[in-house]
């Protein structure tokens, strides 16, 4: 079967020399899980989501779905022989890997997922999608919803014009020498810091992400000496269009982008460059910046091959060598496996080559987890360590009012 892609699905292609197009999902269960049972699992997510056992079909921005495709989706490991990543080709299929790690007494699951399948937002609706399916809930009136132009009509005014973004990121990472190898990197940021960090942005009426792009950006100052950067902020279109309906789940590309631009100077502290970022985003937001590239990409994808769409986008697309993403909550009332709860879990982006570094964070049971994954040398993994270090010291510091 063959499965058409969506205009926003060319959108991670478009840079697929620095970045391999996976997301990555790890959680831990309290009991040991059932293989089998997971396994029927996916099949039943199959019918609602059938392009997530498909392979991707880079010239013509489909999914061909083929038989005997679900037995390459599982891989069973002991914790001590644990590969540390997955071996997931997007083009080759399926769009899922599950590493089950076992460990004596419970059990480790490694997610993998294409972000040619979708954005962050629908890692999680899949990922609350296979836990009812493991739990024996029916899915057959569910339906995945993975278009954008609904969210464009709904969004538009038509008496209101689009502004032009203007800027491109030109900060880079110090080059630093030695063999490459995969890395991975997580901090956390313990509950009771977590509330305080949520009060003090209550109470300075800015966002949790403006105080998260600000921190990044002072540690990035007092590690690489980059005072001018533009980070992209991401927005999920799934809050600003229409409301859907409590059995559609969006499995897909529905995350547009702004660049931000953030300017750091010697002496600033936390609170004034959070000031200036949430005024940033303020504006961008008020003026609907993050719709520019989904209208052209949509318009240009009417009449044009994927091929020449990808090219055409790509020239007009600024690469950010420096990039962050927030998972936000992560349900716990919808990741009950069959009386097996989720005791830990975060979400982390795709290994990308430095110099090209993104900071993702993910937040279960209020607690906080800054991580990246990273293709680059040791002393690139150790300036990544720093980063992560620098702004959980930041947001400490900012939620106790200091």
């Amino acid at each position: 079967m063959i499965y058409h892609g969506e205009p926003l699905d060319l959108m991670p292609t478009l840079d697929l020399a620095e970045t391999y197009p996976l997301l990555e999902c790890t959680l831990s269960l309290t009991h040991p899980i059932d293989v089998a049972r997971l396994k029927t699992a996916i099949a039943t997510t199959q019918t609602v989501v059938p392009q997530v056992l498909g392979r991707y079909n880079l010239r013509w921005n489909r999914f061909e779905v083929e038989a005997n495709a679900l037995d390459q989706v599982i891989e069973e490991f002991t914790a001590a022989h644990d590969p540390g990543r997955a071996a997931l080709d997007v083009l080759a299929g399926p769009q899922l890997k599950i590493q089950v790690l076992h460990h004596p007494d419970y059990d480790a699951l490694r997610l993998s997922m294409s972000r040619l399948l979708t954005d962050g937002e629908g890692f999680k609706h899949y990922l609350y999608l296979l836990a009812a399916a493991y739990d024996g809930q029916d899915l057959a009136n569910f339906t995945n919803e993975r278009s954008v132009r609904k969210i464009l009509a709904h969004l538009r005014h038509p008496h209101r014009a689009l502004p032009t973004l203007n800027g491109n990121s030109d900060e880079t990472f110090p080059r630093l020498q030695g063999d490459v190898h995969h890395h991975r990197g997580e901090a956390t940021i313990p509950r009771v810091v977590s509330r305080r960090l949520r009060q003090r942005t209550q109470a300075e009426n800015v966002t949790m992400n403006a105080v998260l792009l600000s921190a990044y950006a002072l540690a990035l100052f007092a590690l690489t000496g980059e005072s001018r950067l533009i980070i992209p902020y991401q927005v999920d279109l799934r809050l600003h269009g229409p409301v859907v309906a409590t059995n559609v789940v969006q499995v897909a590309n529905l995350t547009s982008e702004m660049p931000i631009p953030i300017t750091v100077q010697a002496g600033d502290q936390l609170a004034d460059v959070v000031q200036r970022t949430q005024a940033t985003i303020s504006q961008l937001r008020d003026e609907l910046a993050y719709l520019p590239p989904l209208v052209e990409l949509n318009r240009m994808s009417r009449a044009l091959p994927p091929q020449l769409v990808r090219r055409l986008a790509g020239k007009h697309r600024p690469q950010a060598a420096i990039s962050f993403a927030n998972f936000g909550h992560i349900d716990h009332t919808r990741l009950q496996f069959a009386g097996a709860a989720v005791s830990q879990i975060y979400f982390a982006g795709a290994y990308r080559t430095m110099p090209h570094f993104q900071l993702t964070v993910s937040v279960y049971h209020d607690a906080w987890t800054l991580a990246f994954r990273m293709l680059g040398s040791e002393p690139d993994y150790q300036l990544g360590i720093k980063i992560l270090k620098n702004v959980v010291a930041q947001l400490t510091q900012w939620g106790r009012g200091r």
